[in-house]
């Protein structure tokens, strides 16, 4: 496969930089609203296997496009020539410097990315810059980049670009997702047709990865699941600490375990996206972002209560504390004590395991041992609502430009009503459920069948989620 090489040229602050950062998915792109921030042509790669297969340059914006179109239009010798001839001609002039900048890879042939804010009037510098690159004679795509919610100007746009360009295609840099990427790069194949071939091999490249990414989410998600469902915090007992005060704290802890292996689990999401940069959490931010034990959480995500039900996770004595954590009632049903004290007094959060001080009743034998101990999680409301809060926070990064610098909107986007799993067809949730059931007895015969159903129904409703993506 041979390195296609694209540049993208236009106005200072048009939303150049924008683009090479989502075309790359890569955060490091400096983008800034200030005009003129980049000032030298850098070069940011795609590679698959090790091997280099696109470059797109991102360039500074045009600074004297009215004077260099008289100069082209006064060349008078070979048209293969002139972009050489006039970066040569006015190499030691610091006027000159960002055009030279944006001229240089237009010398190496590279195929034009012409990018135009079309919510804004149409002036004759846009038209001088586009006559500039027709006079060059690359191939040339215009990307209509809309910075506001203005649309009045786009049939004075079109009009200028039809003349002068290859190509129009719509493209917001800052909202495109992996589909429409996937759309420019076969406008890309329409432009060039003599490099089609080697176009549609990065994109089944991206394909791959894609899936590839898709299935690792998965993984992780389902590995969250497990360590959630089976995850116990044990206290030594104190005899000097009020029962009820070490319960709190044994409660405390082992919701702060939960979150902290929630946090841990974006993180790697957001390592496979390449989405590193954005926050895992906010305080301020909506429900996403709330405790995961917080009541509004527990009331806007996760199973109704009749779903709850449906599901055959709770059935009996069992299905009233269900029910109440399915309206958002919050009690201690969601934890439950593994070994309950001697003499019949029951299980409690908390409760002090078999100890070895004496039982404080007449006639009772002595404990083994004691302990505070809380989990595993016998809930199946919480496996639910932690499904869906990774679920959506991983379709967020799914859909997250990375050409969008403002992190503290990655999750204010989210709705508070925008539960998933309560939307899944009703194979995805009895699997799940099932998996529930499996997964909480450690070495269970079926659990290696269990999880592939799930992780396989799991990826393909991610699929359905970007069908146009696969």
């Amino acid at each position: 496969m041979s390195v296609l090489k694209f540049a993208v040229l236009g106005h200072p602050n048009e939303g150049k930089s924008s683009v090479v950062s989502t075309i790359t998915e890569n955060e490091r792109v400096n983008i800034s609203s200030t005009p003129g921030e980049t000032t030298r042509a850098t070069t940011f790669e795609l590679s698959f296997d090790g091997q280099v297969a696109l470059e797109i340059i991102d360039t500074p914006g045009f600074q004297n496009p009215a004077t260099t179109l008289h100069w082209f239009e006064n060349w008078k010798g070979e048209e293969s020539e002139m972009v050489e001839a006039f970066i040569d001609a006015h190499r030691n002039d610091p006027a000159f410097h960002h055009d030279l900048e944006l001229m240089i890879p237009l010398k190496e042939r590279a195929g034009i990315l012409y990018v135009a804010d079309a919510s804004r009037p149409l002036r004759e510098i846009d038209r001088q810059e586009m006559e500039v690159l027709r006079y060059i004679g690359l191939p040339r795509l215009a990307l209509l980049n809309f910075k506001r919610e203005n649309r009045s100007f786009l049939p004075e746009w079109e009009e200028a670009l039809k003349r002068r360009f290859n190509l129009i295609k719509e493209f917001n840099a800052h909202q495109a997702t992996f589909a429409q990427r996937m759309q420019l790069f076969d406008a890309l194949q329409h432009l060039i047709p003599e490099q089609a071939k080697d176009l549609n091999l990065i994109q089944q490249h991206m394909k791959t990865i894609w899936h590839q990414r898709m299935q690792d989410a998965v993984l992780e998600i389902e590995a969250l699941m497990l360590k959630a469902l089976r995850h116990q915090y044990k206290k030594r007992y104190q005899e000097s600490i009020t029962l009820e005060t070490q319960q709190s704290q044994a409660i405390a802890a082992y919701q702060a375990d939960l979150i902290l292996l929630e946090s841990r689990t974006r993180k790697q999401l957001r390592r496979i996206y390449q989405h590193e940069a954005l926050p895992g959490r906010d305080e301020n931010l909506d429900v996403m972002n709330d405790e995961l034990f917080a009541e509004k959480v527990w009331k806007l995500l996760g199973l109704s209560r009749q779903q709850l039900a449906m599901t055959g996770l709770i059935t009996g004595v069992a299905a009233g504390v269900g029910a109440d954590l399915a309206t958002g009632g919050i009690s201690f049903g969601v934890f439950t004590v593994s070994g309950a004290v001697l003499g019949g007094i029951g299980a409690w959060v908390g409760a002090p395991k078999l100890g070895n001080k004496r039982f404080p009743f007449p006639g009772r034998r002595k404990l083994a041992s004691e302990k505070i101990v809380v989990g595993p999680c016998k809930d199946p409301q919480l496996m639910f609502i932690l499904l869906d809060r990774s679920l959506l926070y991983l379709l967020r990064l799914m859909n997250w430009a990375h050409a969008r610098r403002d992190h503290e909107a990655f999750l204010s986007g989210l709705s508070a009503e925008a539960g998933l799993v309560r939307s899944w067809p009703d194979s995805l949730r009895k699997t799940f459920s099932h998996w529930i059931r499996i997964q909480s007895k450690p070495g269970h015969a079926d659990a290696g069948e269990i999880s592939k159903k799930f992780k396989t129904q799991l990826l393909e409703w991610l699929s359905s989620q970007n069908s146009e993506t696969t």
